[in-house]
């Protein structure tokens, strides 16, 4: 993190690097791993960009401040290792704002670390939710994560993470429990990183195989992320 950048910020906000740590209940021992270059976990640097009204991109001196708070997923997971890209991004070429990142991942009952992370086993957040809900804009975002056009690693590491959650929720452990020959080879490449000879079998789901999915197992879109109906 630019630590002379998030201490002016602080400053012209009224605080100082220890007020504003108390404020969001973070250790202040953090303090001086950044002083150190040592950065914030991304979920401390959303709640550090939103109090500070700035971007993720400033506090991690990828940008300068003209941004406001909205900034882009990939400013801040520069310093996050990522799987490599296995698909392609968004129709727009662009990357994933942070309220639709946020908006995602709780709707899949995740958290973010495990969104833009490259952990296999999934551990849903609230184990025992029984409601789900995602804003018309955000869930048109998310199905544009497995509908992808370009090369993006990021957005392509979001739709390998979605797709692993995919099939915990459908409480798939094998992909001989697929039925569908060329998804069971997508899923056995998703849980256990099997690479086949025909290269589009070596993807996460996308949108077309989120429909066959459903058909296969009676399962919506919907209950298959989030795991709930």
């Amino acid at each position: 993190m630019n630590y002379n950048a998030f201490k002016q910020k602080c400053k012209e906000k009224g605080y100082s690097a220890s007020s504003l740590v108390t404020e969001l209940g973070i250790s202040k021992s953090n303090i001086t791993n950044w002083k150190n270059g040592g950065n914030p976990s991304y979920e401390i640097l959303i709640k550090m960009a939103q109090t500070l009204e700035c971007s993720v991109g400033y506090l991690l001196g990828t940008e300068d401040d003209n941004h406001g708070a909205g900034a882009t997923v990939s400013q801040a997971l520069r310093s996050i290792k990522a799987t490599p890209a296995r698909t392609i991004s968004l129709k727009s070429s662009k990357n994933l704002q942070d309220n639709y990142l946020n908006e995602i991942a709780a709707f899949a009952n995740s958290s973010i670390l495990f969104l833009c992370g490259n952990e296999k086993k999934f551990t849903a957040t609230e184990p025992d939710r029984k409601i789900a809900n995602i804003s018309e804009r955000g869930r048109d975002k998310m199905i544009e994560v497995f509908d992808n056009v370009n090369n993006n690693p990021i957005i392509a590491n979001i739709q390998m993470q979605l797709s692993r959650i995919i099939l915990h929720n459908l409480d798939i452990t094998s992909a001989e429990q697929v039925s569908d020959e060329f998804l069971s080879s997508k899923a056995d490449f998703i849980l256990n990183d099997k690479k086949h000879k025909d290269s589009l079998r070596n993807y996460p789901f996308n949108l077309s195989d989120l429909l066959t999915l459903g058909d296969l197992f009676d399962k919506s879109i919907k209950f298959m992320i989030s795991g709930v109906e």
